[in-house]
């Protein structure tokens, strides 16, 4: 039996100690990429499918689109009406953004800093709405917002998305607010500042990271959301991005190349945002998840 030579013998602990700094980073990175692949797969062939005409979907259905063609957006654009659709989902979109940011933060202070009667069973409330799903009260907010006058009106959609995702992005913010240390309101107090002054001047500047969290993410839920317009936004002036969608889909046949080009028009400006705030949507959601 011929024995190991001492340059193989130095060789395996090194190859060992190899694996267990980096074995399992490589094991992540590798599970991450093929997860990254299986996400972005649907949407790139999405994009891809958007650019091509009939005869290229049913020829060469996976492969790129050579030439492109760009009718699709066009007939999307102008005869889908989506960009009545866009401006629509836009409209709602920055309204409920205004609304939550507004809504949250007060909600979220208050829960977290201020001590009041009954604190803890509003909390307990709160949850209790939170595994309420939309589908089960759907009926209940229709009846409420026709008493009101209010259907085929956006106001229709934001009250609704306020209301619904308030109690969830008011446990963000309370997260964010229960990190500040009191003595910053404490010494606020002392100087003369009113409760409204502490949260204003004193508390709302270091949560600006939980704000634009709440932003982001209101804004990716409304831009998203088709029962709540599918429901209240009957006529075609008002009617949002995903509910277009769904009209495009035929009962016997579907035009796949139209479908993919409004699938780039609705994903488009979610994808470019989610890039262009990415690290801050990150931060905010890391640093809100360590204490509430």
């Amino acid at each position: 039996m011929v024995s190991p030579t001492p340059a193989a013998q130095r060789t395996t602990p090194a190859m060992s100690r190899f694996w267990q700094r980096r074995g399992g980073k490589l094991m992540l990175y590798t599970y991450l990429t093929v997860l990254a692949l299986f996400s972005l797969a649907p949407l790139a062939l999405a994009w891809s499918t958007a650019f091509k005409t009939r005869a290229q979907v049913v020829s060469n259905p996976y492969g790129l689109p050579f030439p492109p063609a760009f009718e699709n957006l066009a007939e999307a654009w102008t005869s889908g009406r989506f960009s009545q659709y866009f401006m629509s989902s836009l409209i709602i979109s920055l309204l409920s953004v205004v609304a939550m940011v507004i809504v949250a933060p007060l909600a979220g202070y208050g829960l977290a800093r201020m001590k009041f009667w009954g604190r803890r069973l509003v909390v307990v409330v709160l949850l209790i709405g939170l595994t309420i799903p939309i589908t089960a009260i759907i009926l209940p907010l229709y009846t409420i917002m026709r008493d009101l006058h209010l259907l085929n009106t956006y106001w229709s959609v934001v009250i609704t998305h306020v209301a619904v995702g308030g109690p969830f992005f008011a446990f963000i913010m309370r997260a964010f607010f229960m990190r500040m240390p009191e003595a910053l309101a404490d010494a606020a107090r002392v100087d003369g500042c009113s409760e409204l002054r502490v949260f204003w001047n004193i508390m709302l500047p270091l949560v600006r990271p939980g704000v634009l969290t709440v932003a982001l993410l209101e804004f990716l839920w409304s831009w998203n959301n088709l029962i709540l317009p599918l429901v209240f936004l009957t006529s075609e002036n008002v009617r949002t991005l995903p509910v277009g969608m769904l009209l495009l889909t035929g009962r016997f046949s579907t035009d796949y190349g139209l479908l993919s080009a409004a699938v780039l028009i609705l994903s488009l400006p979610v994808v470019v945002l989610f890039v262009l705030f990415q690290r801050n949507f990150v931060e905010g959601l890391a640093s809100g998840a360590v204490k509430g």
